[in-house]
């Protein structure tokens, strides 16, 4: 790859709500990358409240855009986001109450960020995928479907890699936004919405680096993690213990309700 003088200055344009995204995202990366199997209940709400988030505000931009007028229309992403973080919120409570969902929501979220990552990797496949828009997202749903499998039946070593790639991605992206206005990102949701532009594709070192630090901050997530932060945990220790209250309440009612009624007689 021969950079284009041009295209390797940096002229970034930033707004204040995707500054704010950015700034959470690389917070919360940080922790999941490196905190991510202690937190285990958190994470299960992060990736119920990822998928449906994304996925509530497609289908808002698709459906919604058309019905909106005023000021409304005016503000239309921030009332896709508002939409979008309410049914994320309620979906991340769902999913942190049922164990398995939450698990196989977590693998899931890591397959397709997984597929995000290995987009970029094959740009000279770019047009091929843009042209043929099931590919990419044949294999991000590949990825998502087998690695969500895979984290039911081997969970504490595939928790411990979910949340360490899932934080760094985050991480990564939240950077590379005030780097180069995630263009990185940007290159890859293009190819799933079979737009492809030479444009696109990033001609500098910049956002190569930034790709190249995904993996660096994987890995170290996964040695903190297994070393340190979830060395001596559990995770099946929260449910656990909530089972045990609800198992312990429902005795205590059902003895109550064995008990025989006191009747007074009247002479």
């Amino acid at each position: 790859m021969e950079p284009e003088a041009k295209s390797c200055k940096l002229q970034n344009f930033y707004d204040a709500q995707s500054c704010a995204l950015s700034i959470i995202c690389i917070l919360i990366g940080a922790v999941v990358c490196f905190y991510g199997y202690r937190f285990f209940k958190f994470m299960l709400f992060l990736a119920g409240f990822l998928v449906a988030f994304v996925f509530t505000y497609l289908l808002c931009s698709a459906h919604l855009t058309n019905e909106l007028s005023g000021n409304a229309l005016k503000y239309k992403e921030q009332v896709f986001l508002g939409i979008s973080i309410g049914v994320g919120l309620l979906a991340g409570l769902f999913t942190m109450c049922l164990y398995y969902v939450g698990l196989f929501l977590l693998g899931a979220t890591m397959g397709w960020f997984v597929g995000m990552a290995c987009l970029p990797v094959m740009y000279n496949h770019s047009e091929y995928m843009a042209d043929h828009n099931w590919l990419p997202n044949l294999i991000l749903t590949t990825f998502a479907v087998a690695l969500g499998i895979l984290i039911i039946c081997i969970q504490k070593v595939v928790i411990i890699i979910s949340t360490s790639f899932l934080g760094a991605f985050l991480l990564v992206n939240g950077l590379d936004y005030y780097l180069e206005n995630s263009k990185v990102l940007n290159y890859s949701l293009n190819i799933l919405h079979g737009q492809y532009d030479k444009s696109f594709w990033p001609h500098c070192w910049y956002p190569w680096v930034m790709l190249c630090l995904i993996p660096a901050l994987f890995i170290a997530g996964m040695v903190v993690q297994s070393c340190k932060t979830g060395k001596g945990s559990d995770h099946r220790q929260a449910f656990t213990r909530t089972r045990s209250h609800f198992t312990m309440m429902g005795t205590q009612m059902q003895d109550f309700g064995d008990e025989q009624p006191i009747v007074t007689e009247y002479e």
